[in-house]
């Protein structure tokens, strides 16, 4: 991206325009009833990079929970409690062509992190007094990454969420059942479900993967806010792992590791220059947002962001 900054804004306001051509194309997610009350044709974009200079476009202000980009979370705190080589005996770090929520890749552990077993099995490895105290420390961190305090549980969509929730309740049971935690199962789901309801903007969101871009530094400051290795692993699976069952050809598409969530967002990385979040409701079959996919791989394009090119 070494352009001008009226000429980025040029090129990110031209490969918005080719982006429409996704409108109307793919479904709201259904699965959780809440999800379908949001305006399927809500857009929104903003662009971090990490020396703090931000683009927004659209609906930039607009709240949504941010579902499965919380597994980022999950992954940074258990890494934070735990070491590395107790997480990663827990759970894997290979992508899988089966479902997100698919009981199918959990062998003597989930696949990795970012399908729900394994992001159930990092939230088991989250430690506090309760469950109360362990989600206020993720959403804390949440908060200190994304540089805002405007974060919060979005009630609504956590109490559809959990009324709805009988295959990760499964999911979770079966994780208990094979000794790969020895938790209570509903609190361990309980805790991966509050996070998945997180409430936040696209700033906010470009923000945080601002941070992961910088190789964990605040954008303002020199002060570590997430530790280089932990950045280093949280990247590399967003990469291999992000986007569900078709991470590998978004890879190849985009080249921009990248994790998305069944409300519409997803949250790019472009490491040692920016963090980029669209939020566009409409799914594809996998649970990628329809448009911001499509925007993203213009993106890519346009500002020279494949991380394999540039």
């Amino acid at each position: 991206m070494f352009f001008d900054r009226n000429e980025i804004d040029r090129r990110i306001r031209q490969s918005i325009v080719k982006s429409e051509r996704a409108i109307g194309k793919g479904e709201v997610a259904s699965y959780i009833p809440e999800l379908l009350n949001v305006d399927s044709d809500t857009f929104a974009l903003a662009i971090t990079s990490t020396t703090g200079d931000t683009y927004y476009y659209g609906e930039a202000d607009k709240e949504f929970s941010i579902q499965s980009i919380s597994k980022i979370l999950d992954l940074l705190a258990a890494l934070h409690d735990n070491t590395i080589e107790e997480v990663y005996t827990k759970v894997g770090s290979e992508p899988t062509s089966y479902e997100f929520n698919s009981l199918v890749p959990i062998t003597d552990r989930a696949a990795n992190p970012f399908i729900n077993a394994g992001a159930i099995t990092t939230s088991s490895m989250i430690r506090g007094l309760d469950v109360d105290d362990k989600f206020e420390r993720v959403l804390d961190y949440y908060k200190l990454i994304s540089g805002s305090d405007k974060a919060r549980l979005m009630k609504d969509i956590y109490e559809s969420e959990m009324e709805t929730s009988v295959r990760n309740k499964a999911i979770a049971y079966y994780l208990k059942s094979k000794g790969i935690f020895d938790e209570n199962p509903e609190e361990v789901l309980d805790l991966y479900i509050r996070s998945c309801s997180i409430g936040s903007n696209v700033k906010d969101l470009s923000h945080f993967g601002a941070v992961l871009a910088n190789k964990g530094y605040g954008l303002n400051e020199t002060k570590d806010l997430i530790p280089e290795s932990i950045v280093s692993i949280i990247v590399s699976q967003m990469a291999s792992c992000g986007m569900y069952e078709n991470s590998g050809r978004y890879l190849m598409d985009v080249g921009m590791p990248s994790k998305s969530g069944v409300s519409g967002a997803i949250l790019a990385i472009v490491p040692g220059l920016c963090g980029i979040a669209v939020y566009s409701p409409r799914l594809d079959k996998t649970g990628n947002s329809v448009r911001g996919k499509e925007l993203l791989k213009i993106l890519s394009y346009e500002l020279d962001l494949n991380i394999f090119v540039r």
